[in-house]
């Protein structure tokens, strides 16, 4: 189902097409792991375009998405939702989704416009490849500790790794804190107690911990986001 058509993202072709343009060439290797923030692709359309035109047509895509309200009372004893596998049938191009596991993420696709988000990309640049969706409210050790064991389960040498992640909240100093937790991941920091204890704001930061702790390697910087007013976004590849 698509519920963010034309709030996040154009909702014709043409428009679509405008934005996400056309893979130049075929790259011969792909990177192991990518940042990408949510927000309107009409200003984050640079940045995902840099982060696909990485990507090997027809790897696995697993893309992370971070709730962004605790989980439903009906679902209080899980904290991992998986999208269930079908044929999206999307603007520009069907997108295959495969299912790695229960719960299903039903009601949090409808609140989190993330995953809708990379299916224009997909579909330009990456249309071979399946896509795994996996939504995540992971705060505890434990939970970033099952995480892991959950990438590394996924992680068949034939597999992207995508985070949706803004780099903060809402903030009044929005690009000085973004370009702060830049720092912080190249740096290789270990994030989760300094966004436990408030002092980082990155929504995907326990998602960020873990496939940094699985995946070995150092982030590095793709490109910012313009005129970040109210929230810090940015792009970040390892390899």
């Amino acid at each position: 189902m698509i519920y963010h058509s034309g709030i996040f993202y154009p909702s014709d072709k043409a428009g679509l097409d405008a934005i996400t343009g056309r893979k130049e060439e075929e790259p011969i290797s792909s990177p192991r792991a990518i940042i990408l923030p949510h927000m309107d692709l009409r200003r984050a359309a640079d940045l995902y375009r840099k982060a696909f035109e990485t990507i090997q047509d027809g790897k696995r895509i697993v893309l992370f998405i971070p709730l962004h309200r605790p989980p439903l009372e009906s679902d209080k004893d899980s904290f991992l939702f998986f999208s269930r596998e079908r044929t999206e049938k999307f603007i520009n191009g069907d997108i295959a989704i495969e299912n790695a596991g229960k719960p299903f993420s039903d009601p949090y696709e409808k609140e989190e416009a993330s995953l809708e988000l990379v299916f224009p990309f997909i579909a330009s640049y990456c249309p071979s490849s399946h896509l795994v969706p996996i939504f995540s409210a992971a705060l505890k050790s434990q939970e970033v500790r099952k995480l892991i064991e959950t990438i590394h389960s996924l992680d068949d040498g034939n597999t992207v790794f995508v985070i949706s992640s803004n780099m903060t909240g809402l903030s009044d100093n929005a690009e000085e804190e973004r370009d702060r937790m830049i720092g912080i991941l190249i740096s290789g920091r270990p994030i989760l107690d300094d966004f436990r204890k408030g002092h980082i704001s990155a929504c995907g930061s326990p998602i960020i911990e873990a496939v940094s702790r699985a995946i070995p390697g150092s982030w590095k910087l793709i490109g910012t986001a313009a005129d970040d007013r109210k929230a810090g976004h940015a792009a970040l590849i390892r390899w």
